[in-house]
């Protein structure tokens, strides 16, 4: 073998001990200087023959293995295969990265196969992580999010761990559009039944983004680079304990801007109520002078079904848009939060941040009873912006109620 491939490990940190929790083995080599680099472009170099290739990486998979003996209690050992190889294979009955493990008289349960890519044949992969789990290994898939076509293969495969895809982390980071994605499929890969690693966490603010996703795992450079040695269990305690506070600090920061923006609310909506009691023609509201937070709002009644106009608020006033009367909004969450609680009269219930269509800004949507026959909806603005992962915290989750008096 002409080149000569090494495993480095770089540590996978639990966000809820602050500990490391398990270690990636990762391919790596030396350049013409002398400097340890990544192996990676070797995998998929069509100069080197592919039986060359396919040996390089059963290599480098068998020093990580034997790397079990000295794995600190209580971690796991992460190693990468990809499918591309399974063409290869005589038999699924026979893998060699199970045969490797007996070599090494390594215990399956502190195993994690990493499957770097789901672009080969469905039942193949199917039946390869069958056979992994047979042993008692467990399985993860990374770049989850790199591409949809990924969705069917998730809920048929039913991976132990699934990997955000490394770029839509750090597009979250600077954007809330981008975070929202990578909530979502956070959010998404906890409901399958998967714990969540966020890899290539560099800074502060993609860490804090892990933690909105539910990652239970980080991996990146702002805990540690990959090394040749297998660092202390407790090493990054400290770090991620100094983390947890500042993220504590400025999420109660945010929180109590949310607090105030609840009463300023809650004081606009209360006075456009008096108007809507006191008024018996759509008219009269042409005078109702809106806050600009206000994008609009329309009247429901107690089945859901929309009884008035699209009030929206413009620089020329009121402006009534009848093209949604008649639709029935009682199949969203917020709507029936407020009908299912038990003092439904004196609440005012909001829905999880979006992006409003049709002004393109970031929304929410407030609501409240009339009077025993009539509910008020009215979009808002979320004048907390998106300039920061926080933004979340200053915007009111249907979960948060404030009373009305």
């Amino acid at each position: 073998m002409s080149l000569k491939i090494f495993p480095y490990f770089q540590p996978i940190v639990e966000t809820a001990t602050g500990r490391i929790a398990g270690y990636e083995a990762l391919a790596r080599m030396e350049d013409e200087s002398g400097n340890v680099v990544s192996a990676g472009k070797v995998f998929s170099d069509d100069s080197i023959p592919v039986k060359e290739r396919i040996e390089i990486d059963r290599d480098v998979r068998l020093q990580a293995l034997e790397a079990l003996s000295d794995l600190p209690e209580d971690t796991f050992l992460s190693i990468n295969i990809s499918p591309e190889w399974l063409q290869f294979l005589e038999s699924l009955d026979d893998l060699p990265t199970l045969k490797m493990m007996k070599q090494v008289a390594g215990d399956p349960q502190r195993i994690v196969i990493e499957i770097t890519e789901l672009d080969g044949e469905l039942e193949i992969i199917e039946r390869l992580v069958e056979r992994y789990r047979e042993e008692g290994v467990r399985v993860a898939i990374d770049d989850f999010g790199s591409g949809f076509s990924q969705l069917d293969r998730i809920e048929l495969l039913k991976p132990d761990i699934i990997k955000l895809d490394m770029m839509l982390l750090k597009k979250g980071a600077i954007n809330s559009r981008g975070s929202s994605m990578v909530q979502m499929l956070g959010e998404m890969a906890s409901k399958l039944g998967s714990k969540v690693l966020c890899e290539g966490v560099e800074t502060e603010e993609e860490y804090y983004l892990a933690l909105s996703c539910n990652a239970v795992f980080v991996q990146g450079f702002l805990f540690s680079e990959a090394t040749a040695e297998l660092q202390n269990p407790d090493s990054t305690c400290k770090k991620v304990k100094d983390l947890l506070s500042h993220f504590r600090d400025r999420a109660i920061d945010a929180t109590s801007r949310n607090h105030w923006r609840a009463d300023k609310i809650k004081n606009e909506l209360l006075a456009l109520r008096e108007v809507l009691r006191a008024s018996d023609n759509e008219d009269d509201l042409q005078h109702f002078i809106a806050a600009d937070n206000l994008i609009r709002f329309y009247i429901c009644d107690r089945l859901g079904n929309q009884i008035s106009p699209n009030f929206e608020n413009s620089e020329r006033g009121w402006i009534k848009d009848e093209k949604h009367r008649g639709y029935n909004w009682s199949w969203r969450p917020y709507f029936f939060e407020l009908l299912g609680s038990s003092d439904m009269r004196n609440r005012m219930v909001f829905s999880e941040p979006y992006q409003d269509i049709h002004s393109g800004q970031r929304a929410q949507t407030a609501v409240l009873f009339v009077d025993d026959q009539r509910i008020l909806l009215a979009d808002l603005v979320d004048e907390q912006g998106s300039s920061d992962l926080f933004s979340g915290f200053g915007a009111m989750p249907a979960s948060w109620i404030p009373d009305i008096e």
